[in-house]
């Protein structure tokens, strides 16, 4: 059993105040993180560089580096639910303490930035904001979320909890879980970081001068052919005009 199935552990042990109760729903949540683990592993062109399975074992998230991808995983009523998206559909991290942000990190490319805006309007502009209220501060707080906003009209949204129980605020349980917290937050901000830059670097610098159309040039000889014929430009000026044009 690994360090966050004995944190999951204590914690159900505590609510559910006694063992018997509290190994049955470790168990579950101990199975329903290791359903999600095996159908990760059997997920075709991923290889995943890191992974994190909720606390509550209700989701989690894999990173593949090299194919540039990320897996949002959450259990499903038929099952665990893969999600692949690349690194440029990250739109946003925020990391939620009881409701109240903690910490945020956002698109800020032109790009990034519009389809951010067209998130935060319309039916899923309530989704967004479901845990953003401002809560009052406590020495023993309840909860520990990482919230991802990606790409999509649909599911938008993909939520992974690090803790779920009151803690007291310098507790080895909310201590791990807030440093977990914030190193997927690092990551996913390190991701969005490196989509802005593509989307800098993909950006076309403007041309100086306006490029001139086949029609333009034709146009533009048969006035200055017209004005040598009336006899207000020499051989030598229609020759160099003409050669300006055409270069």
């Amino acid at each position: 059993m690994g360090f966050v199935d004995w944190i999951i552990l204590l914690v159900i042990v505590a609510v559910g105040g006694g063992i018997g109760i509290g190994a049955f729903q470790v168990a579950m949540v101990s199975n329903r993180r290791k359903a999600m683990k095996q159908k990760l592993s059997e997920l075709d062109d991923f290889e995943t560089s890191q992974e994190i399975m909720a606390s509550d074992g209700n989701s989690g998230i894999a990173i593949d580096e090299r194919r540039k991808k990320v897996c949002l995983i959450k259990q499903g009523f038929e099952g665990v639910i893969l999600d692949v998206c690349t690194y440029r559909d990250i739109l946003e991290a925020e990391i939620f303490e009881d409701g109240q942000t903690i910490t945020k990190t956002s698109r800020t490319s032109q790009l990034g930035g519009a389809l951010i805006g067209g998130l935060a309007f319309g039916s899923v502009g309530a989704m967004i904001g479901g845990l953003s209220g401002k809560q009052v501060s406590s020495q023993k707080p309840n909860r520990i979320d990482l919230r991802i906003i990606v790409n999509r009209t649909e599911s938008p949204v993909h939520d992974v909890n690090f803790m779920s129980i009151e803690s007291d605020r310098n507790g080895v349980l909310y201590t791990n879980a807030m440093e977990l917290a914030r190193h997927w937050h690092g990551l996913i901000a390190v991701l969005i970081r490196r989509a802005d830059e593509e989307d800098k670097n993909s950006e076309k610098p403007e041309e100086s001068e306006p490029n001139l159309s086949h029609g333009f040039v034709s146009d533009e000889l048969r006035k200055l052919a017209q004005l040598k014929d009336e006899g207000l430009l020499t051989e030598e000026e229609f020759s160099a005009q003409k050669v300006k044009l055409l270069s």
